[in-house]
């Protein structure tokens, strides 16, 4: 029996299955701070929706577990079963292309930023780069309030979709239940979404891209820069519901996004700003009055278990850009030793926010 399985060829889902979760480290895609391309990621060309979408909306559970983050790995063993994918993004795991929402009552639409009480609708780009075909595939779709690292405990589920991926085919998969974006945070939400086949085993309660080929999120929202007011958020740090941890909250200025991101915002074409006309600050508690500052430009958090801590984010300036241009804005969490999770905004002169 031990000489049929060594010459037995394992799949990931199989590793998954022995070891629970655990081991999948050592065979899952890319790592944390590991650009997604070297674990094997492609880049398809995304220009717009494609002609041919699946996807049957329905109800379902998260079926997530509580077990802690992977570390994730640099490597990812070759299946000959199916092997579900949602593309990771460029240069960090939650800017993904492969998630995005339409705004407003047709899925077929441009996609965009939804605001506050509207409706949108939300796809996700699944591909099989195993060599079976994959059916019954389980697309399930969340929304959560704007965090750093996220946890499935504290995610709200939209709907979940049902699509038939062939062997070495993408299907674009769309929620049909729509989303109602709510007002916390003025609708600035983030979107994770989970591709997976039956049988396969409950997920730890950390959302963990890097680890998990066949997730997904995408931290990534639209600002319109005001004249007068300062752009206000409330971002969650939470803890796992058996450990305590220690974070640091910083930002980055400048940078690009990939075209497919840019794409997935409706900001197609634009061009980046390096040289920093925003700023951005963190506080314990909110600031109500300008005059009071934007807060320190990093801040330390410690969260008990199993509980939330806002963190109130101002970035302040961006009226001077111009027509056709965009600031990056990248706030990250890490822990001293790695990067935890983030999530990313891309400032836009008023005018420009659609």
């Amino acid at each position: 029996m031990t000489d049929n399985l060594k010459d037995r060829p394992v799949s990931r889902r199989d590793i998954i299955r022995i070891s629970g979760g655990g081991t999948l480290a050592a065979v899952a895609l890319g790592s944390l701070g590991v650009p997604a391309q070297a674990g094997g990621r492609s880049t398809p060309e995304v220009g717009g929706p494609a002609a041919t979408r699946a996807g049957v909306a329905a109800g379902g559970s998260g079926g997530v577990g509580s077990a802690a983050a992977s570390s994730g790995a640099g490597t990812r063993l070759r299946t000959t079963g199916a092997d579900l994918l949602i593309r990771d993004g460029s240069p960090h795991w939650w800017l993904s292309p492969d998630i995005w929402a339409v705004p407003g009552t047709d899925p077929n639409g441009p996609p965009g930023t939804p605001a506050a009480g509207d409706v949108a609708y939300v796809w996700a780009r699944v591909e099989n780069t195993g060599r079976e075909d994959a059916v019954g595939v389980q697309v399930r779709f969340y929304w959560g309030n704007p965090s750093v690292q996220m946890l499935y405990s504290t995610l709200n589920l939209i709907g979940t979709a049902y699509a038939d991926v062939e062997a070495g085919d993408t299907q674009e998969v769309l929620c049909l239940v729509p989303w109602n974006v709510v007002t916390v945070n003025d609708g600035h939400e983030c979107l994770v979404a989970v591709a997976s086949l039956p049988g396969d085993p409950a997920l730890p309660d950390a959302v963990d891209p890097p680890g998990y080929p066949n997730v997904a999120q995408r931290n990534l929202t639209l600002v319109g820069a005001e004249e007068k007011d300062d752009f206000k958020l409330t971002l969650t740090v939470s803890a796992p519901k058996r450990a305590p941890k220690k974070i640091r909250i910083s930002a980055e200025i400048g940078g690009e996004l990939p075209k497919e991101a840019l794409w997935t915002l409706g900001l197609a074409e634009r061009r980046p700003v390096e040289k920093a006309v925003v700023e951005v600050g963190f506080s314990p508690k909110p600031i109500t009055d300008p005059n009071d500052g934007i807060g320190e430009p990093e801040l330390v958090v410690e969260v008990p278990a199993g509980r939330s801590v806002p963190v109130h984010l101002t970035v302040r300036g961006g009226t001077g850009l111009g027509t056709g241009e965009y600031q990056l804005v990248e706030v990250r969490e890490d822990d001293g030793e790695r990067l935890l999770g983030g999530i990313s905004f891309a400032v836009v002169g008023k005018e420009e926010k659609k």
